[in-house]
């Protein structure tokens, strides 16, 4: 059986983890109507105590109810000395009064190889493959049935589609509970409103709304470990969203995770045409 306690470094291009654990709010309010039409292309960089180690490239579409995500990773700067890896994500599915993933696929491959192919069907997961294994512990909470049932994706978590006209309030932004699987874990992420920032990035300036957040463990971790309870207790995870599309997606433009070694920070460093897919190299350079 593949080893388990490298799951933590499962997404080593750390933009993936921050991005899987604190970029939520896929659930719209609720009453909404179908999504309208919507693209966005974005830039990311992120850093472990002011150091850089990774890039990131996202793209979303919304389309007549339904929405495509992929994202792209590589590590970078110091982080290549020690290891150069790259991920693929890519989340389908449609737009409701919530979304509703399809299917969710990871593709990692560095120092070992990384892999998650996922099906679902009204919020519940129908088939899955995850590689590595979890392995079998005595404090693991084990991954039932019903822990892979009304659940969303990581990478669909970033999405937040506003389905009105007028402009969204904060607290229609952050004040929710998302339940996430990622294909070993299930953890549900508490946001809350904590304030409307002004932000300046090169294809968009105006306000960003934060939301702090707690992490909350649900099967699938080790019980009583340092790093659950450190996470648990955590209350220095923070994630800014700003709308795209002509206010139609709300994304990430900012998130920041405090960990038991350090602050890890993924800032937005553009959006629009600029961050397409394919032009990571030259947009950081």
């Amino acid at each position: 059986m593949a080893r388990v306690e490298t799951l933590p470094r499962r997404a080593k291009g750390a933009m993936a983890a921050a991005v899987f654990v604190a970029t939520l709010s896929a659930v719209p309010p609720s009453g909404a109507a179908v999504a309208r039409e919507g693209e966005v292309q974005a830039l990311y960089a992120a850093s472990f105590m002011g150091i850089g180690i990774a890039k990131g490239s996202l793209s979303i579409k919304v389309d007549r109810g339904a929405y495509a995500a992929k994202l792209h990773i590589s590590t970078a700067g110091l982080a290549r000395i020690v290891s150069s890896e790259e991920s693929f994500v890519d989340a389908k599915g449609y737009v409701g009064r919530s979304l509703v993933p399809s299917t969710y696929d990871l593709m990692s491959r560095g120092d070992t190889v990384t892999q998650v192919s996922m099906a679902l069907g009204g919020g519940n997961v129908r088939s899955l493959k995850a590689i590595p294994e979890l392995v079998e512990y005595d404090d693991r909470v084990p991954v039932t049935a019903a822990a892979k049932r009304r659940v969303v994706d990581p990478l669909s978590a970033a999405i937040l589609p506003m389905m009105r006209d007028d402009k969204a309030d904060g607290k229609d932004v952050c004040d929710r509970t998302l339940p996430v699987f990622d294909g070993w874990t299930r953890y549900d992420i508490q946001l809350s409103y904590t304030s409307t920032d002004p932000v300046d990035i090169p294809g968009y300036k105006g306000d960003a709304v934060h939301c702090s957040a707690r992490w909350v463990p649900v099967a699938g971790h080790r019980e009583g470990t340092k790093s659950t309870e450190y996470m648990r207790d955590n209350q220095n995870l923070d994630v800014w969203f700003v709308p795209m599309a002509e206010g139609r997606v709300m994304v990430p433009s900012k998130i920041s995770v405090q960990t038991m070694r350090g602050l890890l920070l993924v800032v937005a460093t553009q959006f629009g045409e600029n961050a397409k897919l394919g032009k990571v190299e030259q947009a950081s350079n």
